[in-house]
């Protein structure tokens, strides 16, 4: 290469990267990123309708949950409709996915109410828009905002339940809902029911308390103060100061009930008035007679002192005759809800007994309630009872004697009279009742004093005063002031080794202690009537009582009256054949009176026993006797001189008139019967023992009523008679011409007479006397 060929110069391209272009990428990743970023980072549009824009401010407005700001309030507009007003809100994205159907916002302002302050803080930070969130449901962008503030805790579970109430009370959205006073929901809304008859009401329950609710759980109205009284005590119920100004709702799970199922959303429970309501338990009802004061409802019933249940409702039958109580029985006390049990209201009571049901003057009347423990053992369950109007007579299975006594009539026993034994009390009248044939009459006899009751026993009545009068004076006797007031029962054991009884024997009740007593035969005697006669009235026998009513009843064809007759023991030979009853009462006539003593002792029965031959004694035993119209005459008398006399007629002849010997009455007519042929009249009569004598085969008979007159233009006027007795009420005389020389027997027949002959009235014949 020669020195002066100069080298040709190659030019090659760089392509290296100088350090001064990474501040402009730099730049513009920070731009990318930032532009990135700002998209993600900006807020989602919602648009929350609201009934009005009061309360709401574009920009300062913000959306709230859980004290975080999650949004704020973007511009406001109007609805289409003009009606509402539509909140266009941002939302911050991380909060995009709890945009859903279930999400829920409402306007939180300042609100002061009786149950407080609430929204306080918006005072400082004004109002806000509460958010609660909800990942559950589709999204979307269009909201309605809630008009009120849910329940607390409403959107973060809990359990809804539905209460049924005859009316709202006091209750109000937001009233508290307790458990043993402590808060554990509240209530979220009512509203009437559909048919009008109800008032829905809707609470939630928070989730930690929802355990606490099963099927069987009781809700009440804990409103206000529940004020209940009496004389005794006052008791005052109230949750808090809290339900007494905003109202409340109770609840609790009967403890004695078995567990029963968890409640779920939904369930429908009952919403009682009060807690006294609420203490469910077994529904029965009682049935009580219309004159029984029962009173309203909420009436306790006891069990021995021990309280079971409260009447719930009281109403009246379909029928107007019967009140019919509804109550509740706590279930532990279903064994002793059995056929027959016994229920009576107890009610303050101040009688000739001193004072019972005291406690009732403080307390209030209430039901009380025994039961059988053989009928525990035994009987069935049962849900529907007869009530009494007082307390019923104890059941068999109680201490003591159960007796029952019968008899005719009541006459002054009560329940509560006392039972007497030589004037001690040793037991009481439980109750009576009227039977088909009387009146059966229960009474307890003390367990000490049982041992002196046995099968001899006689007990009689010794109610009031038995007063006994006649002309010789007035005797009044009673047994103590307690019987004269309240009535009362004595009885007597004449023979204390007797056959000892059991519980339900049955005793006559005897109307006196001379009845109890006498240990005489029992006779029945039928009367056409029982005038005159009553229970006490005496049986006599020619003057001389033998006996006396102790009872009266219609006999069984209705067409008379059947009396029961006590003979006493020493004249029971009267409950014979041949004994004739009849009813004695006063006469008065022209002739005279008789029987007068009945005028002040009242009639009497009168007893005849006739012989139809002499010498019979021996007779056989009859119980059952019918009464003779008038006293006995046409049968032979048992003493005197029993003869017949037959006349072409009876004239003026009565039973009861006369029988006269020289103007002396010596007998008595004491019947008579037409004849057999019926030609002729048979006349019965009975001349006394003592002028027996005096008649003799050939003796004359004639009647000797009315007047004797003759009249004659020559012989003048002759009137004859054989007294005065004879005119005015007829008679029967006779003479005999000479001694007889063998006595007449008894049923000889005469010949009587139309008139007496002149001659037979000149005889006169020395005939001694008996």
């Amino acid at each position: 290469m020669s020195g002066g060929e100069h080298a040709k110069a190659v030019l090659t391209g760089s392509y290296r990267l100088t350090p001064v272009w990474l501040l402009p990428i730099a730049a513009l990743l920070i731009v990318a990123w930032l532009g990135w970023h700002s998209y993600q980072s900006r807020g989602v549009d919602i648009q929350i309708q609201f009934d009005s824009g009061k309360g709401l401010k574009p920009g300062k407005t913000q959306v709230m949950h859980n004290g975080l700001e999650v949004g704020r309030v973007k511009s406001l507009l109007p609805s289409n409709d003009m009606r509402s007003v539509n909140a266009i809100v941002s939302i911050q994205p991380q909060y995009k996915q709890y945009l859903t159907e279930q999400s829920q916002f409402w306007l939180i302002k300042p609100q002061i109410t009786m149950a407080g302050i609430s929204g306080l803080d918006t005072l400082v930070s004004g109002n806000y828009i509460a958010f609660a969130p909800s990942a559950k449901g589709a999204e979307t962008r269009h909201f309605q905002a809630l008009k009120k503030v849910p329940a607390q805790g409403e959107t973060s579970g809990g359990l809804q339940l539905n209460l049924k109430a005859q009316e709202l009370g006091s209750i109000n959205e937001g009233s508290p809902v307790y458990f043993r006073r402590f808060q554990v929901g509240e209530v979220t809304r009512y509203s009437l029911s559909p048919d009008g008859q109800f008032v829905d009401i809707e609470l939630f329950i928070e989730k930690p308390f929802v355990s606490l609710i099963k099927k069987n759980t009781r809700f009440w109205n804990a409103s206000g103060i529940n004020v209940t009284g009496s004389l005794y005590s006052v008791n005052v119920r109230t949750q808090s100061l809290l339900s007494i100004i905003k109202g409340g709702i109770a609840f609790y799970t009967p403890e004695w009930e078995n567990a029963g199922e968890a409640a779920v959303n939904g369930d429908e429970f009952l919403l009682y008035t009060d807690y006294e309501q609420a203490e469910a338990g077994i529904p029965i009802a009682i049935e009580f007679p219309v004159n029984v004061a029962l009173g309203k409802a909420n009436t306790d019933i006891f069990f021995h002192g021990f309280k079971i249940g409260r009447v719930q409702a009281v109403d009246i039958s379909e029928d107007l005759s019967k009140i019919i109580a509804k109550a509740v029985i706590l279930p532990e006390m279903q064994p002793v809800l059995v056929e027959g049990a016994q229920f009576w209201v107890v009610e303050p009571q101040l009688g000739i007994n001193g004072i019972s049901g005291l406690d009732t003057l403080l307390t209030g009347r209430y039901i009380a309630m025994d039961v059988s423990q053989k009928n525990v053992k035994r009987a069935k369950f049962a849900k529907h009872f007869i009530g009494r109007g007082k307390k019923p007579f104890l059941p068999a299975s109680s201490p003591g004697l159960h007796l029952t006594l019968k008899t005719n009539a009541l006459s002054g026993i009560s329940s509560g009279s006392p039972v007497l034994f030589r004037d001690i009390q040793v037991g009481t009248v439980q109750d009576y009742q009227l039977t088909s044939d009387g009146v059966d009459i229960h009474l307890l006899i003390k367990p000490e004093y049982d041992h002196l009751v046995n099968k001899s026993t006689r007990f009689w009545n010794i109610s009031g005063v038995n007063v006994e009068a006649d002309l010789n004076g007035i005797k009044v006797k009673s047994s103590t002031l307690n019987t004269f007031l309240a009535g009362g029962i004595t009885f007597q054991t004449p023979q204390p080794k007797a056959q000892k009884i059991k519980n339900g024997t049955s005793f006559w009740l005897f109307t006196s202690e001379a009845d109890a007593t006498d240990q005489g035969v029992h006779v029945t005697i039928r009367f056409d009537s029982a005038e005159g006669l009553k229970e006490g009235t005496l049986v006599k026998y020619r003057g001389l009582k033998v006996g006396r009513i102790t009872g009266l009843a219609i006999d069984a064809n209705r067409d008379g009256v059947v009396a029961d007759v006590s003979l006493e023991k020493k004249y029971q030979w009267l409950a014979s054949e041949g004994a004739e009853f009849w009813v004695v009462r006063p006469k008065l006539g022209l002739t005279g009176a008789s029987h007068l003593e009945t005028l002040i002792h009242g009639s009497y029965i009168g007893v005849e026993l006739i012989r139809e031959q002499p010498g019979v004694v021996n007779r056989k035993i009859q119980t059952h006797f019918t009464a003779i119209a008038h006293e006995p005459g046409n049968k032979k008398r048992s003493q005197g001189l029993n003869l017949e006399l037959v006349s072409q007629s009876l004239g003026s002849v009565k039973r009861g008139n006369g029988v006269f010997y020289r103007g002396i009455p010596v007998g008595q007519v004491t019947g008579y019967k037409l004849g057999n042929p019926a030609d002729h009249v048979v006349i019965y009569i009975n001349i006394d023992d003592r002028f027996t004598n005096l008649v003799g085969e050939d003796s004359r008979f004639w009647n000797a009523s009315g007047i004797d007159a003759t009249l004659g233009f020559f012989s003048g006027a002759r009137v004859k008679t054989e007294s005065l007795e004879t005119l005015l009420a007829g008679g029967i005389a006779f003479a005999t011409p000479s001694v007889p020389e063998q006595p007449v027997k008894s049923g000889q027949r005469f010949k009587l007479f139309a008139e007496g002959n002149g001659d037979w009235l000149k005889w006169k014949p020395e005939i001694p006397l008996q």
